[in-house]
């Protein structure tokens, strides 16, 4: 008889994929023995409600690429805002650990009294943000290319009026 997996879910955007998203998603994967790990990818509607901008990549485009990466047992789009709370896709998921990064504007003790009127219980863990070099964040990514196209630009545009 085989082991129940321990289904460890995380949630995010996952826009501009960085190694900080890659360390996030083995810590979450090596939280428990057996894990299985669901990502949820947020939907194009709640990106741009929550961060107030389009993602650079369509819902589509960030479910097929979270789908590719080695960690991940399973990915699923969220719940449009329209549809309710943020958490319901919970009630479908049944997870044992839900992880969310040191960023994520979300408050623990709300989530966990929702899930106990949802009669669900599972472990809350936050990640800290993980130290490396480079790039940390998608906005960072976001802030280089900008830097590198203006650049560029400038200098081509110099370079015809010269």
């Amino acid at each position: 008889m085989s082991e129940k997996r321990v289904r460890v879910v995380v949630g995010g955007t996952f826009d501009i994929i960085h190694l900080g998203h890659i360390k996030f998603l083995w810590a979450a994967k090596r939280l428990a023995e057996n894990t299985e790990l669901i990502v949820i990818v947020a939907r194009d509607s709640t990106v741009k409600k929550i961060k107030g901008r389009d993602p650079i990549f369509n819902e589509k485009e960030r479910l097929e690429i979270v789908k590719n990466l080695k960690p991940v047992d399973k990915v699923v789009l969220g719940k449009e805002l329209s549809e309710g709370s943020l958490y319901d896709i919970l009630i479908d998921l049944k997870p044992d650990i839900l992880v969310l990064g040191y960023d994520q504007k979300v408050n623990e003790e709300e989530l966990i009294r929702w899930a106990k009127r949802k009669g669900l219980t599972f472990k809350v863990i936050r990640l800290p943000r993980f130290e490396f070099d480079g790039l940390k964040s998608s906005s960072e990514v976001r802030k280089k290319i900008l830097k590198i196209f203006s650049r560029n630009v400038s200098v081509e545009y110099r370079g015809e009026n010269s």
